[in-house]
């Protein structure tokens, strides 16, 4: 090898180290300029837990909440989620052993946090309160991210399914119809429909028969009956046998107001500073409790 191949050989070598440290230099600055984006939920700034009872809570808060900025670090946001819902169950559990004792942590996380709600805000609704549905949301979508899915669909899609609901519009039915009736009638799209407890509201049933109609408001919906056009098609495909509960001429349509799926549009904004926003409220409200 001559002298100037020699330099030729150094130069690039030189030139490809030069590389190598200007792109660690600016992916240095990128994470940065993302830590500053996204940030840490500072737990030290809630005074309630810098109280001694809690370190032990706190330091578990801390680790999940560093691991949910690594899982944002990397554009993950249903990791995000199952990390920040981790918190989020902690710090129930705290209020809810502290409030009611051992016994009630047996409940769901979604009943635990409708106490929480009602205890935390008067007048408390749950389809309307912004930072119960947010919650909610990040609730959703660790469970949806938790399952497989036998057909091989995306996380978008699942959670595009787990968040759509559907309203059907029935008119001319016949008077002694009941609301029940109906909602047992309509229980056949739903994943789990509990006809025993007089609570369900999924089916969900606006009784309108005074104006001449009944809304149907479906949700959980199962796979093969993800659009207005399936669930009409089955009806009317049924009719004889349908008829004598809801009539000879009972009429089936969509609804023209449907329900925006709210779960896939927060998943697709990822909006990180409302949810440390509502993060930071949720820990103070939980502190005010825990005195």
């Amino acid at each position: 090898m001559d002298i100037i191949q020699q330099k030729i050989l150094e130069q690039i070598n030189f030139n490809l180290q030069s590389i190598s440290l200007y792109i660690e230099k600016l992916s240095k600055a990128e994470i940065k300029l993302d830590s500053n984006k996204i940030d840490l939920i500072h737990y030290s700034n809630h005074e309630w837990l810098n109280m001694l009872e809690y370190q032990d809570l706190k330091k578990r808060l801390e680790e999940y909440n560093e691991q949910s900025t690594d899982a944002s670090m990397k554009n993950n946001f249903a990791e995000y989620c199952r990390k920040v819902c981790l918190q989020i169950e902690i710090l129930v559990n705290k209020f809810t052993e502290k409030r009611y004792g051992d016994e009630k942590l047996q409940d769901s996380q979604y009943k635990k946090l409708r106490d929480f709600f009602k205890t935390a805000k008067e007048n408390f609704n749950q389809y309307q309160d912004r930072e119960y549905k947010l919650i909610s949301y990040i609730m959703e979508i660790r469970n949806v991210g938790s399952h497989g899915d036998h057909n091989g669909r995306s996380i978008l899609q699942r959670i595009e399914l787990k968040g759509k609901s559907i309203k059907i519009k029935l008119q001319k039915t016949k008077n002694t119809v009941s609301p029940k009736e109906i909602q047992n009638i309509f229980s056949e799209f739903v994943s789990y429909y509990d006809k025993y407890n007089p609570k369900t509201n999924n089916p969900k049933i606006t009784d309108r028969t005074e104006e001449g109609y009944t809304v149907i408001t479906l949700s959980n919906l199962k796979d093969k009956y993800f659009d207005c056009n399936s669930i009409i098609h089955y009806i009317e495909s049924n009719r004889t046998t349908l008829r004598h509960k809801l009539g000879n001429e009972f009429k089936i349509l969509p609804d023209k107001h449907q329900h925006p799926n709210e779960l896939k549009i927060f998943f697709e904004q990822q909006d990180y500073a409302e949810i440390k926003h509502t993060m930071n409220w949720f820990i103070q409200e939980i502190g005010k409790h825990l005195k």
